[in-house]
């Protein structure tokens, strides 16, 4: 049977819901396995925000993963977790630690929309509650709502030209395996289909059209760059083909040995007297090798190839450089705060530990093919993976599935966006500068 698109809540064994407030722009996602699943993690950038991500490496003793929560709110956002927790202990969902309490595992990861709404809101345990509740009775939607609520993309100069982005989804099965992807996107980078065209990103100055980070970093590379042209890449696709058509030219045609003629090949007869005399040259000494070595032999500009000057060596500190001019926090970005991508997917497929964090470090693979740039110093990507183990899989094959699920996931949560706090989402934008 072929792959067919299906609802990420079609899923058996999982159960996702959201809760957010739309007012001060925040909110979280649960997604819940009442009997556990294998869990694998992989957090990559400079800035994440987690909670219990070192219970799922492959070492470590727990194997059956409860919940993951995704939420905003940066680090504060952790105590939604704490809500779903308290949710799933009062259903009996959880380790059984013979007190009569049981004890759920709940990893979590939040993402930074306080420049959003009101930065003193963040998801918190009620708020968590409320998510786990409406995750029973099936209540989820993509788009601006959950952890998506506050996430917004292409910040990279200022809040006021980002665009809003939310929550995406992506699924698909074959009567066999299921696999699909809850994916947060709030990146500082730009959101690609899967053409390569830019759909969401950084907006032009009066904010009409979208103009695209990676134009933009090319002109902050060092401090001399001042001219950004409207390629999007850093360098030139026709200059790349010309490099590599000169690399094939070789740099100089070796000239045809004549044929000696038969004095040349013939053996010279010498004597005694001859052998003696041809004694080798004397060797210089290290005085005159240092003398040789204080000056370098240089072609003078005007003066033909065949001839060359003496260039004597400056003397140590007798032309002062200036340095550089530093850039600025706000020229380098850094006025901006952690900006993440948090994701979780979910399968029936049969994964050991090992192998959901190994494919949690894959997944990462769609967030480049997706966000352009990605994993960035301000950045906290996380990609949770949940395998309930119901079908046995080629892991490799399974992997390269996988890929595409969350790609496609990442780019529904540009597309599903609507905007809102001011920002623009894709759907109300024009058509993207030609790059």
């Amino acid at each position: 049977m072929s792959m067919k698109i299906i609802s990420v809540t079609d899923i058996e064994g999982f159960r996702i819901g959201n809760a957010e407030n739309k007012e001060k722009g925040t909110g979280c996602t649960v997604i819940i396995c009442e009997e556990g699943a294998v869990g694998g993690v992989d957090v990559r950038g400079g800035g994440p925000a987690t909670r219990e991500t070192d219970l799922l490496r492959s070492e470590n003793t727990v194997n059956a993963v409860n919940a993951v929560v995704l939420s905003g709110g940066s680090a504060f956002g952790l105590e939604a977790a704490s809500g779903v927790m308290r949710e799933l202990s009062g259903r009996g969902i959880g380790f059984d630690v013979g007190t009569g309490i049981t004890v759920p595992i709940v990893c979590g990861a939040s993402l930074y929309d306080l420049a959003v709404g009101d930065p003193a809101a963040f998801p918190d345990v009620n708020m968590g509650m409320i998510a786990a509740q409406n995750a029973f009775e099936g209540l989820f939607q993509h788009g601006n709502h959950g952890a998506g609520t506050g996430a917004t993309v292409g910040k990279y100069m200022g809040h006021e030209r980002a665009m809003k982005s939310g929550l995406g989804t992506f699924a698909c099965g074959d009567g066999f395996v299921e696999v699909g992807a809850v994916a947060a996107v709030n990146a500082i980078g730009d959101i690609y289909n899967g053409a390569g065209n830019i759909i969401a990103g950084l907006r032009s100055e009066d904010g009409e059209t979208i103009y695209g980070t990676i134009k933009t970093l090319k002109g902050m590379v060092h401090e001399n760059v001042s001219l950004v042209d409207d390629s999007t890449s850093f360098i030139n696709r026709s200059e790349i083909e010309e490099a590599l058509k000169d690399a094939e030219k070789p740099e100089f045609e070796e000239p045809v040995p004549e044929e000696p003629s038969y004095e040349e090949t013939a053996p010279k007869e010498t004597s005694l007297i001859d052998e003696l005399l041809d004694e080798p040259a004397a060797e210089e000494t290290p005085a005159e090798q240092e003398e040789d070595e204080s000056s370098v032999l240089v072609p003078e500009e005007e003066a033909s190839t065949d001839e060359y000057v003496v260039e004597e060596p400056a003397e140590e500190g007798s032309v002062e450089e200036e340095p550089p001019a530093e850039l600025t926090r706000e020229e380098l970005g850094y006025n901006i705060a952690f900006n993440t991508t948090i994701s979780c997917l979910i399968t029936n497929a049969e994964l050991t530990k090992s192998q959901a964090n190994k494919l949690a470090s894959i997944l990462h693979d769609a967030y480049a093919r997706a966000i352009k740039p990605v994993h960035g110093t301000l950045d906290g990507d996380t990609v949770f993976v949940l395998a309930t183990g119901k079908q046995p899989v080629n892991f490799d094959a399974f992997a390269a599935l996988a890929t595409d699920v969350m790609q496609y996931a990442i780019i529904d949560g540009a597309t599903s966006a609507t905007g809102a706090y001011g920002l623009p989402a894709a759907r109300d934008m024009n058509k993207p500068e030609t790059e």
